[in-house]
């Protein structure tokens, strides 16, 4: 967090999704080291943590019981002519140029399909590698039949490789040389299932578990880099400008416009605080209400649909200059942005004139408030200074955005009391 508030303050980094990554690096007692790369939310990363121990945890469980059945990794064989008639669009789309090999895993039978992750199992493994070689994937017997591979041709092909009950046979179809390298990766990846993790880096998926995307690089990887010439720094760091910390920025806040700690916290992490830097640089009114509009405000009316990205500099300066020299009320604020939204090239106070929301005078407000409590005279005698609240709310329909509600409720309290003197 700390980082991040750094790299904030300079106004120069971007924000958001993939702008900041972080690589994971996972290990259990008796696992290997595993690189999970590119980890874009921070949030995923308790996830991603606990998923890949979960994994490795069910990976050893795999291996333990594959050396109690004496497992071992077989040959390939081509079943192609098993799948002349088929009926599995896969199949049959593949075979027209290439043809079906099967790899027999012996003692590997509903080891395959183990579930390793949620919704990853020791086959999404295999297939991962498979997928290096340009495959799109493989079937294995743990999951058929499926995907319109039948039974008698699951059992077809189990007995042309010679498979037993406790076997997996993985089948992978293809032009026939793509589908050899694919079946000789998931060879490999089956015999390190018989030794135990393998050391790799892998992706983050969007859920928090991963897949396979190349072996972990050794010590050998890590040299200079060759293309790029040396830069000499002298004379260049004594040059930067070292910026204001939001932290720091945070504190001037609470000091100088008499902020809460919450309110300054919220503005200097806005996307809107250059704005409110440009407003309160230029105009007289108050630093919470500026705050309050950026943040709530403008959040509101994005929930309601309204297209808040239309706003500019312009329309928050010429906002807030009218409510400083009291053209506008700050109650008039939301209906002028609605307006605003759909209508971005007009001024504001063109705006606000248009929707009948200019300040009144206060004897205009005066006058409309003793109205008010005069043709409500019989609920004033007989509520008493209990009346205020009631007519408030009709004080407030009646001045929308013309009037300031502090101002109003001052005006309503002296004329509820002249009214029952």
């Amino acid at each position: 967090e700390q980082i991040g508030m750094i790299l904030r303050s300079t106004g120069a980094v971007k924000r958001g999704i993939g702008t900041i990554r972080q690589d994971v690096n996972i290990s259990i007692a008796g696992g290997a080291r595993v690189e999970i790369k590119g980890v874009q939310e921070l949030d995923l990363i308790e996830t991603i943590v606990r998923y890949e121990a979960l994994r490795q945890v069910r990976l050893l469980e795999i291996r333990e019981e594959l050396g109690k059945r004496g497992a071992t990794v077989g040959e390939t064989t081509d079943v192609t002519q098993i799948f002349e008639n088929t009926e599995s669009a896969v199949i049959k789309r593949a075979i027209k140029k290439g043809c079906v090999l099967a790899l027999r895993l012996r003692g590997f039978g509903g080891m395959v399909g183990a579930e390793i992750q949620p919704d990853r199992r020791l086959g999404s493994e295999f297939s991962d590698r498979a997928k290096k070689a340009g495959v799109g994937g493989v079937f294995h017997t743990d999951e058929l039949p499926a995907y319109g591979i039948t039974d008698a041709e699951v059992d077809a092909f189990r007995d042309f490789v010679g498979a037993e009950t406790d076997d997996c046979v993985v089948i992978v179809a293809d032009l026939c040389d793509r589908a050899a390298d694919a079946l000789n990766e998931v060879s490999a990846r089956a015999e390190q299932a018989l030794v135990g993790i393998p050391e790799e880096t892998r992706k983050m998926l969007p859920d928090g578990s991963s897949a396979y995307l190349r072996p972990l690089p050794g010590a050998a990887r890590m040299y200079p880099e060759t293309d790029v010439p040396p830069v000499p720094i002298s004379g260049r760091i004594e040059g930067i400008a070292i910026p204001e910390l939001l932290s720091d920025k945070k504190d001037r806040y609470v000091r100088e416009y008499d902020l809460s700690e919450d309110l300054a916290r919220k503005m200097v992490y806005s996307r809107y605080l250059d704005v409110f830097d440009t407003v309160m640089g230029s105009v007289s009114v108050d630093a919470a209400l500026v705050v309050r509009t950026l943040t709530a405000t403008l959040t509101e009316l994005r929930k309601d649909g309204v297209r808040i990205g239309e706003f500019s500099d312009r329309h928050f300066l010429e906002l807030f200059s009218l409510v400083a020299d009291n053209t506008i009320a700050k109650e008039g604020i939301i209906e002028i942005l609605r307006v605003l939204a759909d209508q971005p090239d007009r001024m504001v106070a063109d705006v606000a004139e248009s929707i009948g929301i200019v300040s009144m005078d206060e004897k205009e407000i005066a006058d409309t408030i003793a109205r008010i409590v005069v043709e409500r005279s019989d609920f004033v005698r007989e509520r008493g200074m209990g009346a205020v609240g009631p007519l408030m709310g009709v004080a407030m329909q009646n001045l929308r955005g013309k009037a300031d509600g502090k101002l109003i409720s001052r005006i309503l309290t002296e004329k509820i009391r002249e009214e029952l003197a």
